[in-house]
């Protein structure tokens, strides 16, 4: 809030003064001044009051929050709306709590996970995409999903696995883990190694891909689904473990914008991350920078659910 006490608060001391030094002084005056003072305050306080706010959320994976990565983006929308609306970043603890900011109304631009949003529309349909980044580079280290068997349990292909899946302690990352859950769980579905309570020995959620990764290195896990950027990391190390599958590029989450955000504002959204590698691209590095999977993406693009569901089928 614009406040102006502090001189208020000197110019009546000085007025007082003046009044007790100088008897003449017109006390209507002073009280015009005072109202004068009050009426600039009240003022300026319902004008921020007034201020629009869009609020631009994300969620936290491990100790990364990714503010840093999005607040550029976020003054830089803020200048291209004229500062009619003060832009707020925040960064949601996880991807469920940035689906329960996103159903009670509390955010208006989000970046989430492919699972994620998913997940959110099972649940409603109150935003739209705006965008998403888009990586057609073909390169084997983009954004994929691996199951691999630790040398330890013996299983080298598909057949060992559901030859001794019972015995098989399986550990993936979250839930709402696109590469670490969601698309191995399209994996073993077209294995009929459905419902995994029913084919494993036990399931275990390690909560991050190189927890899961590092389980079947230590023998802890027979198997581990995990992201493939984890996988490159390994090094000489790979030859510790039995890749059993690579999923193909997966597509990167999208950018969406709540249906309750005016049209116009929403194009200025749209406009601004279409064109962001072309005009601002250190701000659209900046963001890139925020997920490993995004390293080879090379521009925002329109997309739509069904841009999503073609690549689960």
């Amino acid at each position: 809030m614009i406040s102006f006490w502090i001189p208020y608060y000197y110019l009546k001391i000085l007025i007082y003064k003046n009044i007790l030094h100088h008897k003449d002084l017109n006390m209507k005056i002073f009280s015009l001044i005072l109202a004068l003072l009050l009426s600039l305050t009240f003022r300026a306080s319902f004008a921020e009051e007034e201020k629009k706010f869009l609020t631009l959320g994300t969620y936290t994976y491990g100790i990364h929050h990714r503010m840093e990565n999005l607040l550029p983006l976020s003054s830089l929308l803020q200048e291209k709306l004229d500062g009619e609306y003060k832009v707020v970043t925040v960064s949601f603890p996880s991807v469920d709590d940035l689906i329960q900011a996103m159903l009670q109304n509390e955010v208006d631009i989000v970046f989430i996970s492919t699972s994620g949003y998913l997940g959110y529309l099972e649940q409603a349909q109150d935003f739209d995409i705006a965008g998403a980044l888009i990586d057609d580079s073909g390169s084997s280290s983009s954004y994929r999903s691996v199951i691999a068997a630790s040398k330890q349990s013996g299983i080298s292909d598909w057949e060992g696995v559901m030859k001794k899946s019972k015995d098989l302690k399986f550990s993936f990352v979250d839930e709402k883990s696109t590469s670490g859950f969601m698309f191995p769980i399209k994996q073993l579905e077209s294995k009929n190694l459905i419902p995994l309570n029913e084919y494993f020995n036990s399931i275990d959620f390690s909560g991050n891909h190189m927890k899961a990764l590092e389980s079947i290195l230590s023998g802890d896990s027979d198997l581990a689904a995990f992201g493939a950027n984890d996988l490159h990391a390994l090094g000489n190390r790979k030859e510790e473990i039995n890749i059993l599958w690579i999923s193909d590029a997966i597509p990167l989450g999208p950018v969406l914008v709540s249906k309750t955000i005016e049209e116009r504002v929403k194009k200025e959204i749209e406009d601004l991350l279409h064109g962001l590698h072309q005009t601002e691209p250190t701000v659209f590095e900046t963001i890139k920078s925020g997920w490993v999977e995004a390293q080879h993406a090379s521009r925002f693009e329109k997309v739509n659910l069904a841009y999503y569901l073609e690549f689960l089928k």
